[in-house]
Parts: structure tokens; C-alpha cells; sequence
């Protein structure tokens, strides 16, 4: 199958990962409904308002496809709370992708969004995490592998071809955590 990158164009930053994945030469797409997710062999889940994108693929009947795509999917703040298989504050329903618990919102409201420099498992290098209204990782299941740290806190996970950061790699200088996601193999043939 050849790679398409689907980025969930329905609210949020999708711009910022189509400009990620045009600068690395990665066909994409943006998904806002049933059909465009024909074809797509990886998914990006991007940052925005959980509720929003919740309400909107529940009524548009693509909830289910979603939660149930089987290539490699990169869900970054937003999309991290939605592969969660528990989502608090306030208690919401996720794709249970990830076995983890999520908490919204924990860093505070948008005035308290901040940058800092954090590490990735593939990388020697720091790395710019952006956290805007950002979750937290509050609990892992064994399967699931921490990737990205700020401090002693798990930042990014990993499961399979299932990738969930809190941050916003999308805003960063740097197209490390995309090149790895694209690299991952493609969903069924």
C-alpha cells in the first residue's frame, strides 16, 4: 500500500502537520469524513477540542472508523486524549487505542500554554515540546511504552503503530517525531 497521510481536518492545528508532511514530500489528506479515509494508510490525530471533534464524527457516523483504524496513528494533545482508553476531567469516551488514562486540560487554560525542551527516545538531542492547554498522561497500561519525557514526566507513548504525544510537535523546529511516524509500515493491504 502506498503511504497517505490522513490528518483528522475536522477543528484544531490540522494546517501545521499538512505543512510538516508537505515539507518532508509525504502525500496527505485531510479527513473530514467517511470517504476521505479511503486509501489513507497512517492518521494523525491533531490538538483542538476533544468535545468538538467528539460531537461532530459521532453525528457525520465516522466516530467508529476512526476508533477502529488499523495503520500507524500520531494523536498529538487533543488527539492523545482521544486514543486514551479513559479520559477524566470531566469523564468523556475515548477510541481506547492506548492503554492509558488521560487528564484534559491538566496544565491549566490557554494563558498558562508554555515551550519547554524535552527528550524523545529516538533522538540525543532536546527536543521543543509546545503545550497548549495540554493534557497528562496520568496512567500507562503494560503494553504501552513511554517515548517522550519532560522531566521525570511521560510526555508520549507508544503501542504497536499507535503513537499518543500531549505535546504539539507540529509547532516545533524540528520533523523527527513526523519522519518516525511515517516510517512506521502502512495499515492492511
Amino acid at each position: 500500500m502506498k503511504k497517505l497521510v490522513g490528518v483528522l481536518a475536522i477543528q484544531g492545528d490540522f494546517q501545521a502537520h499538512i505543512a510538516v508532511l508537505n515539507k518532508l514530500k509525504v502525500d496527505s489528506r485531510e479527513i473530514r469524513n467517511k470517504r476521505d479515509l479511503e486509501n489513507v494508510s497512517h492518521l494523525v490525530i491533531p490538538g483542538g477540542e476533544s468535545t468538538t471533534v467528539s460531537k461532530i464524527t459521532r453525528a457525520n457516523g465516522f466516530w467508529d472508523m476512526l476508533a477502529g483504524f488499523e495503520g500507524p496513528v500520531m494523536g498529538t494533545c487533543m488527539g492523545s486524549v482521544l486514543m486514551a482508553s479513559r479520559i477524566v476531567d470531566p469523564d468523556a469516551d475515548g477510541w481506547g487505542m492506548l492503554d492509558m488514562e488521560i487528564r484534559r486540560n491538566a496544565y491549566g487554560r490557554q494563558i498558562s500554554s508554555f515551550t519547554a525542551a524535552g527528550r524523545i527516545e529516538i533522538s540525543e538531542e532536546p527536543f521543543e515540546m509546545v503545550f497548549i492547554r495540554a493534557p497528562k498522561i496520568i496512567k500507562i497500561g503494560k503494553n504501552v511504552k513511554p517515548i517522550a519525557w519532560l522531566g521525570d514526566e511521560i510526555t508520549g507513548v507508544m503501542a504497536g503503530n499507535k503513537i499518543a504525544l500531549t505535546f504539539h510537535p507540529e509547532l516545533s523546529e524540528s520533523e523527527t517525531l513526523h519522519e518516525y511516524f511515517i516510517s512506521l509500515p502502512g495499515g492492511p493491504d
